[in-house]
Order: C-alpha cells, then structure tokens, then sequence
C-alpha cells in the first residue's frame, strides 16, 4: 500500500488483526498467503467491514481468484491485487485493482 501511494499505511496487531491486515486513514486491505483461488466470501467479509468504516477495501493474493469473486469484488468495489513476493510484482486481478496499478493510492 506504501508503494502504491497510502503512505501513513499501519500493519495491524492483536486484537485490529482479527479485522484486517493493514489499513490507512483511506484504506482496510487484507493479504491472503494461501495456496489456492480467492473465494467470495472473503471478498463479501472485506466490502461488508470496510463499508462499516467508510474506508476504500483492497485484498491482495497470492494465489488466483474465483470468478465467481472477480465479479462480486467489481460490483461491491473490492480491489483485488495479484502480489508475488519474489519479484516484489503486483498485478490488478480485477477492474479496480488494474485502476489502483495505474492512479495509485490516495493519502490523506
């Protein structure tokens, strides 16, 4: 998120990181290390809660993303952003997440 351009951003500790895994004055991401697709509802549970605080909602992943969760992340306004750690790489997994890659983040 710092790279993006939310540079106040905060990785979370016990107990915010039962909610998510960073946030910023603007934004509440999540980052799934799992192998295997993203599924919908983790895409349903991170616009659901970043609804609730008013805050833009990002996951970044690892793996691939379902269809099924592309589509509910475009209509719910979820950014999903493919990293690879590696190469320290990021692609848009999804419409918003491709906007994000080429505007960036904003900052308060």
């Amino acid at each position: 998120m710092i790279y993006l351009g939310a540079v106040e951003t905060v990785a979370t500790r016990d107990p915010a990181r039962q909610l998510c895994d960073l946030y910023s004055s603007l934004y509440l991401a999540w980052v799934d290390n799992r192998r295997g697709n993203l599924d919908v509802d983790a895409v349903e549970t991170a616009a659901r809660l970043a609804a609730s605080d008013g805050r833009q909602a990002l996951i970044f992943v690892r793996g691939g993303v379902r269809p099924v969760a592309q589509q509910q992340a475009d209509a719910l306004g979820v950014a999903i952003l493919w990293y690879h750690a590696v190469d320290a790489t990021l692609a848009g997994a999804n419409r918003l997440g491709l906007k994000i890659l080429a505007s960036g983040l904003v900052s308060r």
